[in-house]
C-alpha cells in the first residue's frame, strides 16, 4: 500500500465562528476545540465529517466523528472526504497517528 497525503484524500476546511457564538440551548451542535460539542441555532455544514480541534494549548487534539447538521468554530478543522476514500479508514489512520504524535511529544518534553 502507498502513502498519500491527507489532503489528496479529502477536503479540510475550517469553521467560521468565534468560540462566543454557542447559544444555550441552540438546535445544532457547535464543535470547538473542547471533547464534547455546545450548541448553537445556525448550522454551516451538513456532512458525514471528520472533527479536528486544532487550537489546544495542552497538546489534546480532540478528534471525533460526526454526521449531519453542525456548526464549527474557527480553529476546528472539517474534514470531508473524497469519492473513493473510505472515512472510517481515514479517521482511525487519523487517531492513531494523533495518539502516536503525542507519545513522541510527552517523550520529547520528558527529555530536556
Amino acid at each position: 500500500m502507498s502513502k498519500i497525503k491527507l489532503t489528496e484524500a479529502c477536503n479540510i476546511v475550517t469553521g467560521k465562528l468565534d468560540a462566543n457564538a454557542a447559544e444555550t440551548g441552540g438546535k445544532y451542535p457547535y464543535f470547538t476545540c473542547a471533547p464534547e460539542p455546545l450548541a448553537i441555532n445556525t448550522f454551516a455544514f451538513d456532512d458525514d465529517v471528520i472533527l479536528l480541534a486544532g487550537n489546544n494549548a495542552s497538546g489534546k487534539f480532540h478528534c471525533q466523528r460526526y454526521k449531519g447538521k453542525f456548526n464549527a468554530y474557527q480553529r476546528t478543522y472539517v474534514i470531508t472526504v473524497k469519492q473513493g476514500y473510505d472515512i472510517e479508514y481515514i479517521y482511525y489512520n487519523l487517531k492513531i497517528n494523533l495518539q502516536n504524535l503525542k507519545k513522541r511529544h510527552r517523550v520529547h518534553r520528558l527529555s530536556f
